[in-house]
């Protein structure tokens, strides 16, 4: 399926129908997957839904498939996320932006995972009516006394 059609919304601009079978096919949409990150981090969880439901598969489906970002998940990272799964995709979304924006040949995968978490800190923080977290709040406490650099290494 080619890039044919376009769905706008809120001055961002998602593919409706792509491939990704190759790795020319992946960075094709480097650019877009930054953007799609930069909308997300505005978006939180319950604005916009549908929308960001949308998305949300876009990302996923690059993010996992992707052969040079080389996402990869962390049981003992992921369970933080077990309470409020709709932050997954701003986990993966803040993954991919820092190994794209960082260019390097391979990311580091625990600044990947710290801008990741950096990124759900930022959208639950800015989210007026997300539920309390109580992981995700002790991710935001560790993250104001400068530990949460520390905490990521020790489970990477």
């Amino acid at each position: 399926m080619a890039s044919a059609s376009i769905v706008q919304a809120q001055n961002f601009r998602i593919p409706e129908h792509y491939t990704l079978s190759t790795p020319d096919d992946y960075h094709k949409y480097d650019k877009d997957i930054i953007k799609c990150v930069n909308w997300l981090e505005r978006t939180p969880p319950g604005d916009d839904d549908d929308h960001v439901k949308r998305v949300g598969r876009f990302m996923s489906e690059w993010v996992t498939g992707c052969p040079y970002v080389r996402f990869t998940s962390n049981a003992r990272i992921d369970a933080f996320l077990g309470d409020s799964p709709e932050y997954r995709i701003y986990y993966m979304a803040g993954w991919a932006k820092y190994a794209l924006e960082s260019k390097m040949d391979k990311p580091d995968r625990r600044l990947c995972t710290y801008a990741a978490i950096k990124t759900v800190i930022k959208v639950y923080q800015s989210t007026s009516h997300a539920k309390k977290d109580s992981n995700i709040e002790e991710l935001v406490k560790m993250d104001s006394q400068s530990k949460l650099h520390g905490w990521v290494n020790e489970r990477s």
